[in-house]
């Protein structure tokens, strides 16, 4: 039996050295990363925090003091409308503003009076000047409004993933992973595209619920990572096979700038590449899936296709090239089929796509460790 206590503190030393790497290897990339877009709290000289904000008066925060930033936006865990008050559970990515690294995800309890103004969206504005001013019933702090906000580049759906996840996250019975150093790892990789990447994967995985059940989903219903989160766990192993492959390029290739292939062209079709599985399953229950009428007559590659369309349409600046190149990486085989349809492989970055996805559930299929913690890109343990 695994102990679900898992040790506590950032990445290994070694993960964070190849992020680096990767980070200098993109050369101007490197510059234009995705930052969370963050305000600073200050509350007075030895004045503890109030209002929406005294969470972080808790023990974990205490050694940042002042020096804590929150981010512009929380994610909406849980929402209720009754009797025309609006009550939602908020997760909010707290930093330490002198490094801006991610510490941990503070839950406030809000209350609004008056309409839903949130409608259908799942990101809410964080405004330090009300909220501080929020008065707390023992239960809710009770804010004089709230308001949506989603789909900016800076917004990094990842920071946020872990108001919606338990703290560890178990795999093929033997193995155990840190829900929030994975989260951390998949940030860090969304922070790697560019920002027109970025956009467009915002623009695909935040309609019709579809990152939350990207968290959630299993990767297929009897084969590799096929219980809850198993999607979110074989996508994050094909990301971090993908790295792999770019950090085994040559010196030369990365000192002058060509690498073998575009990383963030890869790094998103890695996180793509199976998530239209989550309209292919029913969940019937915890770790129990089945599939659909979807999943019969059309599939998660031909779905994707769909996704990527129309985010690309509605968007109406993504370049048409790289849509292509998106779509071949997702959806190429090994042999053409021209009456059908399907294209063989043509480009690195749907070679390089097929190994790492083939990798994880290689590893998964053999019961070998998991590709994230043999090369400590996340935390956990493994029997």
């Amino acid at each position: 039996m695994i102990n679900p206590k898992l040790p506590a503190g950032n990445s290994s030393l070694s993960a964070q050295a190849d992020k680096q790497t990767v980070r200098t290897s993109q050369g101007m990339h490197a510059n234009k990363v995705c930052i969370q877009k963050m305000v600073r709290i200050n509350p007075d000289a030895n004045q503890l925090f109030t209002g929406a904000f005294s969470g972080l008066n808790m023990p974990q925060f205490a050694k940042l003091g002042a020096g804590i930033c929150v981010a512009k936006r929380g994610y909406i865990a849980q929402r209720q409308q009754r009797e025309g008050v609006t009550y939602v559970k908020l997760g909010i990515p707290v930093y330490a503003a002198a490094d801006q690294i991610y510490r941990e995800m503070l839950f406030v309890n809000l209350a609004c009076s008056g309409a839903d103004s949130l409608g259908d969206h799942s990101v809410v504005k964080v405004v330090p000047s009300l909220w501080a001013r929020a008065v707390y019933d023992g239960k809710n702090c009770w804010v004089s409004g709230l308001s949506p906000a989603e789909g900016e580049p800076e917004y990094n759906p990842f920071d946020y993933a872990i108001a919606q996840l338990p703290s560890t996250l178990y795999q093929a019975g033997n193995t155990a992973i840190c829900a929030s150093s994975l989260c951390e790892f998949l940030s860090e990789t969304f922070r790697l595209l560019t920002p027109e990447d970025r956009t467009l994967y915002l623009g695909i995985m935040l309609q019709s619920n579809r990152f939350p059940r990207f968290l959630k989903y299993a990767a297929s219903t009897r084969s590799h990572h096929n219980g809850d989160h198993g999607l979110m766990l074989h996508t994050a192993e094909t990301v971090a096979n993908v790295l792999l492959s770019f950090l085994a390029a040559s010196p030369w290739q990365r000192s002058i700038g060509k690498p073998a292939f575009d990383l963030s062209l890869t790094l998103l079709a890695a996180l793509l590449h199976d998530a239209a599985k989550v309209d292919d399953y029913y969940r019937l229950a915890p770790d129990v899936y089945s599939t659909n009428l979807n999943c019969k007559l059309l599939g998660h590659e031909q779905t994707m296709l769909k996704w990527i369309a129309a985010a690309c349409s509605n968007s109406g600046n993504y370049p048409l090239k790289r849509e292509l190149q998106l779509e071949h990486a997702i959806c190429a085989v090994k042999r053409q089929h021209d009456q059908s349809g399907a294209r063989k492989r043509k480009t690195p970055e749907s070679f390089v796509l097929h190994e790492a996805d083939c990798a994880s559930a290689r590893a998964f299929d053999k019961g070998e460790k998991s590709v994230l913690l043999a090369h400590h890109f996340v935390r956990g343990e493994s029997a």
